[in-house]
């Protein structure tokens, strides 16, 4: 019977969290002002999306992994890289990623609409991994130091189960 329970429980657990759910499509503004549309970059490579602030220092110690992660899977990953900061800080957005040489796409999300889909408690940093199939397949609020090696995991574990 416990057993059963627990069983039931990670399910919930697992279906509440948005595993194995298709992402939803959207669309916003890169920095350059172009338009990015999720649907046309699914089933090519692994999508990871953070979700960020530049007033959240958590976040900045994550898109230095991040970028790292970029680099080193660039051929079977898409680092996408969303600033949930309001219109009057883009240029500070814009600013900090340059400055800080980050080659990984960055999205803004001034209203925090896709954060609020996504993830409704808005809780940054907020990462989430989309399989090739289109599949949400994992999500983690917060940094800690170390986290990247999960998310390498993820990624080396998608990678060899297709």
């Amino acid at each position: 019977m416990k057993r059963a329970l627990i069983i039931i429980i990670l399910l919930a657990a697992f279906v509440l969290n948005g595993y194995g759910d298709s992402v939803p499509d959207f669309s916003l503004k890169k920095m350059d002002g172009s338009a990015f549309k999720l649907s046309d970059h699914l089933g090519k490579k692994i999508i990871l999306i953070d979700f960020w602030a530049t007033w959240c220092k958590p976040c900045k110690k994550l898109l230095k992994k991040l970028d790292q992660i970029h680099q080193d899977y660039k051929d079977t990953v898409e680092v996408i890289a969303i600033s949930t900061d309001d219109s009057s800080a883009f240029s500070r957005v814009e600013s900090y990623i340059k400055g800080k040489r980050y080659s990984f796409t960055v999205l803004l999300d001034p209203e925090s609409s896709v954060l609020r889909i996504l993830n409704p408690s808005r809780v940054l940093p907020f990462t989430l991994m989309i399989d090739k199939k289109g599949n949400i397949v994992y999500t983690h609020t917060g940094y800690m130091p170390g986290y990247e090696k999960e998310l390498i995991k993820e990624i080396e574990r998608l990678e060899n189960n297709g």
